[in-house]
């Protein structure tokens, strides 16, 4: 099982995963608490090799492998048979002995950050590979890995001068600063609100496919395998593209996405719009739940995944992302109407609920509509036509209710999700969207 999660983690760090591969270690760190630290532990090293060799410098990796101490022995003689060339061989076998010539008491005990805002399961992995997955507001941490096992996870982090980071979603984000904030985010999405940076050290960002440079500003960032978008409400960061070192400056206003694919070019955000519709028919993208391509008999849906929560407890979900860095945000208004569409096998409560966030990008919560089993008949086609008046904040969020919008009109809509609780009762959506009431 370990043999297993390793390759396959070693092969998504490598970007060769095909997407039946894709799939298998997606459920194996939804279901296995064991796979995930594995995953963690060779994600974390392997980001603290590429922050070496992008900065050529040690003392901003140094915290978050210090984190991997006990199992740098073990996996670095497999890391190095991995390796593409002499560089990555040399760069690793220098930073093992200065990361052992190091006091092994240095830093320890010190905090860079505090939590102030979680919901929904999350992980923490810190130092000497301890997990935690109890994160609470107020709780402070020396660095880490965070990492958002569903898409109704979100966490919120407050580093010692201000700045605000926030996770949302699926997502995993590696963070350390010795003088010099360093993250990494493997995978999901990040909005943050940075305070003016020392000279010299911005706050440095790497994903998969860029390099991100903060000196201070507000901006989303949404990172996957193969691309980085990125778009900047305040201020200005600079992006520069691993794939061939090319720089550009994003402005306030504007976005850029950050592919090898792709030409590195800037453009202003798009303007507010008020209706989406998804598109299962183009595939398994920016869902999250098991895609079903389209047969003789049935249009392309999307079933339920199981996610234990933060109470243990099973929910069966499906969601779609809906305001992406590429479109036009989408944004509420007294007049939307969700419109689902798909079938239900079992007659049992069921779930529709919208993720929602500020025109500045802070979380706004989650708010839903929950349909009473009474509604439905077993084997019967769902065809659901929600007013955005009947959606009500999430009971979890109760103690978050003071700071978050009463309503959730006049917000952006980061993803729509439908759920059922403690049972699979055969939920799969064929379409979701979003339309305006006629005046």
């Amino acid at each position: 099982m370990n043999q297993s999660i390793q390759s396959l983690v070693r092969s998504y760090q490598d970007q060769q995963l095909n997407s039946e591969e894709l799939r298998k270690l997606d459920e194996l760190l939804r279901t296995d608490a064991n796979a995930r630290e594995i995953f963690m532990r060779e994600t974390n090293l392997i980001a603290g090799i590429e922050g070496l060799a992008d900065e050529q410098n040690l003392g901003t990796t140094i915290d978050n492998l210090r984190m991997q101490k006990s199992d740098i022995s073990i996996n670095l003689a497999n890391r190095w048979t991995m390796a593409t060339g002499w560089l990555v061989a040399a760069i690793a076998a220098s930073l093992l002995l200065a990361f052992f010539a190091l006091p092994s008491g240095r830093n320890q005990g010190r905090t860079i950050a505090t939590v102030i805002g979680v919901d929904g399961p999350l992980q923490w992995t810190g130092s000497g590979g301890q997990v935690r997955s109890d994160l609470a507001v107020g709780m402070k941490l020396p660095g880490g890995t965070i990492d958002g096992v569903s898409p109704d996870s979100w966490f919120s982090l407050q580093f010692d001068d201000g700045s605000v980071v926030v996770t949302s979603g699926n997502s995993m984000l590696a963070f350390s600063d010795l003088g010099q904030k360093v993250l990494h985010l493997k995978a999901g999405r990040l909005s943050a609100d940075v305070r003016p940076q020392p000279d010299g050290s911005p706050m440095l960002i790497h994903t998969r496919s860029a390099i991100l440079e903060i000196v201070g500003t507000s901006f989303d960032i949404d990172a996957d395998l193969a691309a980085t978008a990125l778009n900047v409400t305040e201020g200005k960061v600079r992006v520069k593209r691993r794939s061939d070192g090319k720089l550009v400056d994003v402005p306030a206003q504007h976005q850029v996405i950050a592919a090898a694919d792709k030409e590195l070019s800037v453009s202003q955000i798009p303007k507010i719009s008020h209706q989406w519709q998804s598109r299962l028919q183009d595939g398994p993208r920016r869902v999250h739940g098991r895609w079903l391509p389209r047969t003789a008999n049935q249009d392309p849906m999307l079933g339920c995944l199981p996610i234990v929560t933060e109470k243990n407890k099973t929910i069966y979900s499906a969601s779609f992302r809906v305001t992406v860095p590429d479109a036009a945000p989408v944004m509420t208004n007294r007049r939307t109407i969700i419109n689902v569409n798909g079938r239900l096998d079992r007659a049992t409560n069921l779930y529709v609920g919208m993720t929602l966030k500020t025109s500045d990008g802070d979380f706004a919560g989650r708010f839903q509509v929950v349909l009473p089993s009474r509604e439905f008949q077993p084997d019967a086609p769902l065809n659901l036509s929600l007013e955005i008046e009947n959606f009500t904040l999430d009971p979890s969020l109760a103690a978050m209710e003071d700071d978050l919008p009463s309503s959730a009109s006049d917000l952006i809509v980061e993803s729509i999700w439908c759920h059922t609780l403690y049972e699979q009762a055969g939920l799969a959506i064929t379409s979701v969207k979003i339309t305006e009431e006629a005046e």
